[in-house]
Parts: C-alpha cells; structure tokens; sequence
C-alpha cells in the first residue's frame, strides 16, 4: 500500500487540484477539488483536470474504481480508489 500511495502521489505532483490520501485500510483514494480549478469555466476545466490526473495514473499502471461511473462520481467532487491496473 505504501508503494502505491507514493506511486499515485508522484505521478500527480503537480496537480495542485488533487487530495491523494489513505483511511489506514490499505486503499488510497483521490479526490479532485474543482473549486480549485481556476482557468475556463469550472465544468470544462475540472473535466479537463480529471482527464489529466485519469492519463498520468494510466502511465504508471494506475487506474481508479468504478470506470465512468469513477469519473462521475470525481466530477461530483466525491473521493475514488486508486488501484493498481490488472495486467
């Protein structure tokens, strides 16, 4: 788990819109805060965020829980699960 949380942490360093963050039960969850998305309309700019934080974590074999379903709920400002990809 420690692995993973640095790993999710390094490849959104320099997100400012992100919160990568653990409950102690071996899950690491993210979330996008679009109130801090400060370019284009909040919509467009957070979409466009989610979408850069979705290809850095597919970079490093990451991915979150849930698919579409993941994005809908980060886009409702709510937290998801990093996991690692299944090979």
């Amino acid at each position: 788990m420690n692995n993973l949380i640095y790993n999710a942490r390094m490849a959104l360093r320099d997100i400012m819109e992100v919160n990568i963050f653990t409950q102690g039960n071996d899950k690491v969850h993210l979330t996008v805060f679009p109130d801090l998305v400060w370019e284009g309309t909040a919509e467009t700019q957070t979409d466009k965020v989610i979408q850069e934080v979705l290809g850095r974590l597919h970079d490093m074999d990451m991915d979150i829980v849930g698919g579409d379903a993941g994005i809908r709920t980060l886009l409702d400002g709510r937290s998801v699960e990093i996991v690692r990809k299944v090979a």
